[in-house]
């Protein structure tokens, strides 16, 4: 218990933070006002004076303004950090000792640095630097940070824990622990939103390890639902930037979907970064192989398999296997590479020939693909003829036609085609009113042979990529993301939330040699959930050894009768949203979505997300299990429509995931 005095003493401090962010905040504004009138100025005065100007004045006059713009939107990020901070000043204190220092110092921890001229010691320190490392992985007693010069070995002799509101102490305490029991009951307890927050006042020593671990390697993180798993991966991109002092736009997030990527949008800028950009799979692929072929959305599989596609399940869940994989590396060096036979190029009255370009082919380059030693023979022709600069384009190009004309065949869905033949399938395509497509489940393979045959576009611009729900990826689509951007990778996802395959953690190990130097991490507790909704959804796969955390709520409403049943759903609607700010339907397939939505939307302001909406909004969302993943909700009721006991795998999967969506109520129509 903190006694009076020094409460008074907590108090007085929070007012000196605060006078130091609104005297900042009264510079910055200054700065924002005459930014703005400078951009204004300089603008007018282009417009006015462009026909007068020669080309160097109005690029000088343009570069000016571009800084200007620059200088304004450092200012406004600058504003919007502090004001931000403003409301929460800090949310954590150590009182630490060094062994090579003589008194020990108060480390007020928050979310950026707030410095006061001729104080040694920022009033604030960001939750990043390393001495603020020390309050999440340490309890009272020795402890120690990296610091760049060293290791620092010291002592804690005290830990509180703070919530303030501008100028209100709302609470203080003491604790012993990394981080209270208390303080993360009452934040997992409190409302969600439509958008992901920040963890940074409750980060948990095993998720800390993993945001601040060596960005120079790759890292793999398997973690149980509810673990914090995306949360962590984006304080890690905070703590890289900080660190590493990079840009955001250094740093590229592989999202599961664009639904995802609108459900996190909001994390970075309240930790005071700017988002880093995003991409889907999908999205890469697109690029890849338009103007070879068209594919299916993935929702539309997965639709497929949960509709009972039992057989593509089978194929699906083997075409995502190491087996798979595999065999197609040793078809395509086997049976594709070596149909390359070479013969004279002539351009002109000079003959490259054949044995040249085959010695080239099969001894010089024989340990790369393809793609790169058609690339490199292209260059060695190029060279050898006597061609102006401006005529090389154009020349390498036809080239490069003539070396691809000298394998037996180089069309990626008919090599493709003859794979599956080899090993006793066949290929699938599918037609719609404007198209012929293939398969969802056929495109990293078809990607894999391209980069094999012709290559893809490399990504060598980003210094660290994050890749989440990593259980949607293939160890094809991996091997691909090695080629597509070679810098070290932070990979997260459950293996035990997979729609359409079983992975085991077999698959981890296998993982982690195909990625290469990489590290393996795991995160056995779960918090998302009351302890009541993480048991029942656990006994739904038979998930053993994860650690609950203990924030007790209400049981789970399990309702089996099938009469009366939309009264029921209704009735049960009514009630959750007396109770919560964020109710989600969850169906089995989008056609039990778009129905319920028509029965429903008669009674209730509800939004429907399906292929054409794709943003979680208002107080009740009804979403089909596969566009949940990765989602949370105050409340969530399944309507689970189950099929074909042959397949349980699959209807425990969609079960499990769609489950695990809930924070404190969850309800069951069976």
């Amino acid at each position: 218990m903190i006694d009076k005095k020094e409460l008074m003493a907590e108090e007085k401090y929070l007012n000196i933070v605060i006078d130091t962010i609104d005297f900042a905040l009264y510079y910055i504004n200054n700065g924002i006002y005459k930014s703005e009138k400078e951009l204004k100025e300089i603008s007018e005065f282009i417009s006015n004076s462009f026909y007068e100007m020669d080309a160097q004045e109005v690029a000088v006059q343009r570069n000016l303004l571009e800084k200007l713009q620059l200088d304004f939107v450092a200012l406004t990020d600058s504003k919007n950090l502090l004001e931000r901070q403003k409301q929460n000043a800090y949310f954590g204190r150590i009182d630490f000792k060094a062994d090579d220092e003589k008194e020990q110092n108060s480390y007020y921890i928050g979310i950026s640095h707030i410095l006061k001229e001729g104080k040694a010691i920022p009033l604030v320190l960001d939750w990043r630097a390393p001495l603020s490392s020390m309050y999440y992985d340490f309890e009272l007693g020795g402890a120690s940070y990296l610091a760049p010069m060293g290791e620092i070995v010291g002592n804690i002799s005290l830990k509180r824990q703070y919530k303030t509101q501008e100028r209100q102490l709302v609470y203080a305490f003491d604790s012993d622990l990394t981080i209270g029991d208390d303080i993360l009951k009452q934040t997992l307890g409190q409302n969600s939103d439509s958008k992901m927050k920040t963890i940074v006042a409750t980060i948990q020593a095993e998720q800390n390890k993993i945001i601040r671990s060596d960005e120079n390697v790759n890292l793999l993180v398997q973690g149980v639902a509810g673990s914090g798993k995306t949360s962590i991966a984006l304080h890690r991109v905070a703590y890289l930037l900080y660190k590493n002092k990079i840009s955001s736009k250094d740093i590229l997030i592989v999202s599961p979907s664009s639904l995802f990527s609108d459900y996190i949008n909001n994390v970075l800028p309240e930790l005071g970064e700017q988002n880093t950009p995003k991409i889907t799979f999908d999205e890469i692929a697109q690029n890849e192989l338009n103007g070879y072929l068209e594919f299916e959305p993935k929702s539309k599989m997965l639709e497929d398999i949960v509709n009972g596609n039992f057989l593509r399940a089978e194929e699906i869940e083997y075409k995502s296997s190491f087996e798979f994989y595999e065999n197609l590396k040793t078809f395509l060096e086997k049976f594709v590479g070596a149909t390359f036979k070479a013969t004279d190029i002539v351009v002109g009255e000079k003959i490259i020939k054949a044995d040249i370009i085959n010695d080239f082919y099969n001894e010089r380059y024989k340990t790369k693909n393809p793609a790169l030693r058609i690339e490199w023979i292209a260059d060695y022709v190029v060279d050898q003829l006597d061609i102006s600069n401006q005529n090389q384009k154009g020349v390498f190009a036809r080239v490069k036609k003539v070396l691809f004309g000298m394998f037996e065949n180089c069309n990626i869905l008919d090599i493709y085609s003859m794979f599956l033949n080899a090993i006793g399938l066949k290929l699938k395509q599918y037609s719609s009113e404007t198209s012929i497509f293939v398969g969802y489940e056929d495109v990293p393979a078809i990607l894999f042979i391209k980069d094999y045959l012709i290559g893809v576009e490399v990504f060598k611009k980003y210094k660290h990529i994050i890749v989440d729900e990593m259980q949607d990826y293939s160890p094809i689509v991996f091997d691909l993301f090695k080629k597509i951007f070679p810098c070290p990778k932070t990979i997260l996802g459950d293996i035990y939330q997979s729609f359409e395959k079983r992975l085991d953690h077999k698959y981890l190990n296998d993982l982690v040699l195909l990625l290469g130097d990489c590290k393996l991490l795991k995160l056995g507790t779960t918090y998302r959930s009351t302890y009541q909704i993480a048991q029942y959804n656990q006994n739904i796969i038979n998930l053993q050894g994860v650690n609950n955390f203990k924030r007790q709520g209400e049981s789970v409403e399990v309702y089996n009768k099938t009469e009366n049943f939309f009264e029921n759903v209704e009735n049960c609607i009514k009630k959750m949203l007396e109770k919560f700010e964020n109710v989600a339907i969850i169906t089995t397939n989008v056609a039990d979505s778009k129905l319920l939505y028509q029965k429903l939307n008669k009674n209730f302001e509800i939004n429907l997300i399906d292929e054409s909406c794709g943003e979680v909004n208002g107080k009740l969302n009804i979403i089909p299990a596969v566009f949940s993943k990765g989602l949370e909700f105050d409340c969530v009721i399944f309507i689970n429509k189950t099929f074909a006991t042959e397949k349980t795998y699959l209807s425990k999967n969609i079960k499990y995931i769609s489950c695990t969506r809930a924070l404190h109520k969850l309800a069951v129509f069976e």
